[in-house]
């Protein structure tokens, strides 16, 4: 006769179960607490409790210089959610371990207390989430991570103590890294207050969110760049500029050669800033207006030579110099490299370099009482004097402007503001000018910040601007006789909007007609952030290395510089393969563009031949060295040390996988937790002791039969 099969004795099972429903008893009471404070009963209520990724947020991450960390680094896990408010107000930021929610109000506030060594907040924070308000709303009145004085190291003179930039913080080289820090899009912001609120109304008590944040990088333990190279664990940070001349050479036949001009003037201005959350690197009045205000001078003097058909008294080169928030980096590059009797930008070299003209912010240049907008041009010493025919430009050009433009020279300033203009001045003799809207402080207050976007941003400004440097340089170039000539207004007016709406705005952004015809990008929003140099490429004007916006820019220069009448006209040139180069142009002084005909169906070449003198120039130090050993693998190291050379160097650690990430969850208390923990275990202990009785029944069973 079949045995039953009992399970657990009847003692054990008498004692597991009553444990069993003391714990299930534990269990309904914390579940019915927990639903009288809240927690929702409904499927579509608690799918909000679902573990919440923020796939848009933007990380700060890791980077090294050769003075030591910047950035953000490390991990937080099960970490509470509270508002950095609450927590200041309720204990002066000291207390258990948190993830604090910031304001976009209080991020000023929160990142200088989190630099401070002596605070008590920084022991305690493992990380931040900064959340925005929709439209920019709610946000301070000024955030500045750059230095009161930035890049002051490279000024060249000795009051390295003026205050250029009053709201500066000081955040960019911490010397020591943060714990990770993320900022939320608008869109996520929303959606994720409802949890911060949770915890608010809970009292910061079980069940609350808490998060997981991660930002440990694979540098984290070595102390700077000249480590982290060594080890194998960071690259550079640099791009590329993108340089050009006006007028571009005359084409010619293979055999030919283009003439030299013995004196040139240098137009530059700068592509990209610094930021500690550079995945949101806009930088729209500190670099974007100067550099759309230089780029669409260049197309409206361009058309402008075309126009007079005469070869001008002086050659204009420009340079769109890359990766100048990373410690002037392009600008000292290009410095050198023209010093280099191997070595021309846009067909000059640093002897033939007459006078440097920067077009710096102009993006906020503000209207005097008679409705004119104010710039100033900051000179160095002794500039002006030795180039009144450089100064009679822009005050003539001023003029022209028919009351929208006044200039003004600065006083009481050290001398010329932080700029590209620093790295000639401190390695040569060369003059120049800033071109500006501020006099002696920057009227940027969102300087190397993520907040530094469209809002601030007057494209008026901007214009009246490049109406002004265009007929400056035009007069520069002619030496004074422009014999009448004048700017397309109309021509300037839709580039400057153009160019603004394709590198400011998500819609329509680098998907813009502008940026489609001479570039391929897949990008929504510009990215101003230079990237990292894997390896020294072989051929460094090869573009498939570039980035998108470097790409357009090349293109965009490329494409003007014969100021053609019609930009149709392009359509119509000899065709060639972009960016292969296996048919290539048939003229010397010719070079193969990206070009997008408008037909419909249209079978053209990718690309088409046009008359430019246009390339791009390395943007990272001349100290770096690229060796590639035995093993047939490329290394990065420095040529000198932290007390020898100059050059920051900046470099950005390697990412292991899965880094970034962040996500948010409910998380119940110590004791429900517990509870479950228990109750599982009890639950498996009796399920193996029935599982091994039944076991050895069925055994003995079958050996009976």
């Amino acid at each position: 006769m079949a045995q039953r099969v009992s399970g657990c004795p009847s003692g054990v099972r008498a004692a597991m179960t009553a444990m069993v429903a003391s714990y299930l008893v534990l269990l309904s009471h914390l579940a019915a607490a927990s639903s009288a404070e809240g927690l929702p009963s409904s499927p579509n209520a608690l799918e909000k409790l679902i573990v919440t990724e923020f796939p848009g947020a933007s990380a700060c991450v890791l980077l090294l210089h050769t003075k030591g960390q910047s950035g953000c680094r490390g991990t937080a896990e099960k970490v509470p959610l509270m508002y950095y408010s609450d927590r200041v107000r309720q204990n002066g930021g000291a207390g258990g371990d948190v993830v604090l929610v910031v304001e976009e109000e209080n991020l000023p506030e929160f990142l200088a207390n989190l630099a401070s060594n002596g605070s008590s907040l920084a022991k305690s924070v493992k990380g931040g989430l900064i959340v925005r308000g929709k439209g920019g709303k709610g946000r301070p009145s000024s955030f500045s991570p750059a230095d009161v004085f930035p890049h002051k190291n490279f000024a060249p003179y000795t009051d390295g103590g003026y205050e250029w930039n009053p709201s500066g913080l000081g955040l960019l080289r911490t010397g020591r890294a943060w714990p990770p820090l993320y900022v939320l899009t608008e869109e996520e912001s929303e959606a994720f207050r409802e949890m911060a609120e949770w915890n608010r109304a809970k009292g910061y008590r079980y069940p609350q969110y808490v998060a997981d944040l991660t930002t440990e990088m694979l540098a984290a333990d070595q102390a700077n760049t000249f480590e982290c190279l060594d080890k194998s664990t960071c690259l550079p940070i640099g791009g590329y500029s993108v340089a050009s001349s006006l007028p571009p050479p005359t084409p010619a036949s293979a055999s030919g050669a283009a003439a030299v001009d013995d004196e040139c003037v240098l137009v530059l201005a700068q592509v990209g800033d610094s930021n500690v959350f550079h995945g949101l690197n806009k930088g729209a009045e500190s670099s974007i207006s100067g550099m759309v205000a230089a780029a669409a001078a260049y197309e409206a003097v361009a058309r402008s030579f075309k126009d007079r058909g005469v070869a001008p008294s002086r050659r204009l080169a420009f340079a769109l110099v890359g990766s100048e928030g990373y410690g002037l980096s392009g600008s000292r590059r290009l410095v050198h490299d023209l010093g280099n009797a191997s070595h021309a930008i846009a067909g000059c070299r640093l002897s033939q370099v007459s006078f440097v003209v920067e077009v710096g912010p102009v993006g906020l240049a503000a209207p005097n009482k008679g409705g004119a907008r104010e710039y100033y041009l900051h000179w160095t010493p002794g500039a002006r004097e030795a180039n009144q025919s450089i100064y009679s430009a822009f005050e003539e050009a001023a003029d022209d402007s028919e009351g929208r433009a006044v200039l003004r020279t600065p006083v009481g300033t050290p001398g010329i503001p932080p700029s590209s203009l620093m790295s000639f001045s401190n390695h040569s003799n060369i003059r120049g000018l800033v071109f500006a809207d501020f006099e002696r402080r920057v009227k940027n207050p969102y300087l190397s910040s993520y907040m530094d976007d469209g809002e601030n941003y007057d494209v008026s400004s901007v214009y009246i601007a490049a109406e002004l440097v265009a007929g400056a340089l035009v007069k520069v170039a002619f030496d004074g006789d422009d014999a009448g000539q004048r700017i397309d207004r109309e021509l300037l007016n839709s580039t400057v909007v153009g160019l603004s709406d394709c590198l400011l705005t998500s819609k329509p952004g680098m998907q813009c007609d502008l940026v489609q015809r001479v570039a391929d990008s897949y990008l929504t929003r510009a990215s101003l952030y230079p990237g990292i140099v894997s390896y020294e490429a072989a051929d460094d004007q090869n573009p498939n290395d570039k980035t998108d916006l470097v790409r357009f820019l090349w293109g965009y220069l490329a494409t003007r510089a014969a100021g053609l009448a019609d930009l149709s006209d392009v359509g119509g040139a000899p065709p060639c393969d972009y960016p292969s180069g296996k048919l290539k142009c048939p003229l010397a002084g010719q070079v193969c563009a990206r070009w997008r005909s408008q037909e419909s169906g249209s079978k053209s070449k990718n690309g088409r031949c046009v008359a430019a003198n246009v390339q791009y120039a390395p943007a990272w130090s001349h100290h770096l060295t690229y060796t590639v050993g035995k093993d047939g693998y490329g290394k990065w190291g420095v040529n000198g040390t932290a007390g020898a050379i100059l050059d920051e160097i900046w470099t950005e650690s390697y990412w292991p996988p899965y880094t970034p990430t962040a996500l948010v969850y409910m998380k119940e208390g110590f004791a429900y937790e517990l509870g479950l923990f228990l109750a599982g275990s009890a639950l498996t202990v009796c399920w193996f002791y029935a599982m091994g009785r039944a076991s050895r029944h069925i055994a003995k069973e079958l050996k009976q039969t």
